[in-house]
């Protein structure tokens, strides 16, 4: 009996061992990728005449919230593209590969900014997904591309605040508010939320829905009206989009890739160059934790996000 007691001891300090090392090489991982910046695989600027930049995931000003949803796209990132993109003679056009629900307003209006004040030529290539504040950013490009069943548009602002108090009900749970500032605890889990509130995050929605709206406008040169017609968050098809005017042209990443060389007044074939960037944090993430919630059949979706942030997202 003894004996059968020590063998699961030593089984479980095997396992808790296993597990202290597991967390020492994650955080290791984690300082390593803030150290290093990140592992750049870029094949180097001078090396080619379009530079490919990746949109994907969710769009936000940290690169951990899209740890769940399987990336992030931050405007730290893309801006730092941007400028060697800028500051390279060699490059000619920009290329923006975009394959995202959207993510924060305030990063996708970040990004959004400096694409229209950017020098050089941009085209997007749509592959699956340009929705929401991936769409906002990809306005500010000269030209957009999709494939005809990729996803565009979703012009629309979408607020989520969870009530919880009949659950924390059942469980026995009770807070205990302590505020100063009237407003201080508006999206409390704890309670449900009052008229007054709800007017409140209402309006702010709205100024945020009314960008979106103007700056699709201004971009796409397209009335107020026109816009406003289409932003109903609906997500319409590239083959749908383009009739719309929501996108200049069907076609593959070549076609923008070729479109680009054409902007760009490249001759012969171009070549493109990524300086796109990987941590090992998001690296290590994105293989353990991916594996996790696969094993466990949980869905990997922008939804999830929304329902654990409190935050105004772009949709």
């Amino acid at each position: 009996m003894a004996k059968n007691k020590m063998s699961t001891g030593k089984i479980v300090g095997i396992v808790l061992g296993c597990l202290a090392l597991l967390f020492v090489f994650s955080g290791g991982c984690f300082f390593l990728g803030l150290i290093s910046g990140g592992l750049n695989y870029s094949s180097g600027s001078r090396q080619g005449n379009i530079y490919e930049i990746n949109i994907e995931g969710i769009i936000s000003a940290s690169q951990q919230s899209g740890v769940l949803s399987g990336g992030a796209t931050t405007p730290r990132q893309v801006i730092a593209q941007l400028d060697t993109a800028e500051k390279s003679p060699n490059i000619k056009a920009v290329l923006l590969r975009v394959n995202s629900p959207g993510g924060s307003p305030a990063a996708s209006q970040e990004i959004y900014s400096e694409l229209k004040k950017f020098g050089k030529p941009v085209v997007v290539s749509v592959s699956d997904t340009c929705a929401s504040g991936a769409y906002y950013i990809s306005c500010a490009a000269d030209k957009i591309i999709a494939n005809p069943a990729s996803s565009v548009g979703s012009i629309g602002v979408i607020m989520q605040v969870p009530n919880l108090e009949g659950l924390y009900d059942k469980l026995g749970i009770e807070y205990t508010t302590i505020k100063q500032g009237k407003y201080k605890d508006i999206g409390s889990s704890s309670r449900e939320m009052t008229p007054e509130e709800k007017g409140l995050l209402e309006e702010q929605t709205k100024k945020i829905y009314d960008q979106f709206i103007a700056d699709v406008a201004d971009s796409r040169e397209m009335s107020t009206g026109k816009v406003k017609e289409l932003a109903t968050g609906w997500i319409y098809l590239g083959s749908e989009a383009v009739g719309l005017g929501l996108i200049d042209d069907i076609g593959t990443y070549k076609d923008a890739i070729n479109l680009a060389a054409e902007l760009g007044g490249i001759s012969g074939e171009p070549v493109v160059v990524s300086g796109q960037k990987f941590s090992f944090y998001d690296l290590l993430m994105q293989y353990y934790l991916g594996g996790v919630l696969k094993q466990l059949n949980m869905p990997i979706g922008f939804d999830q996000i929304n329902l654990l942030e409190t935050k105004n997202v772009v949709r």
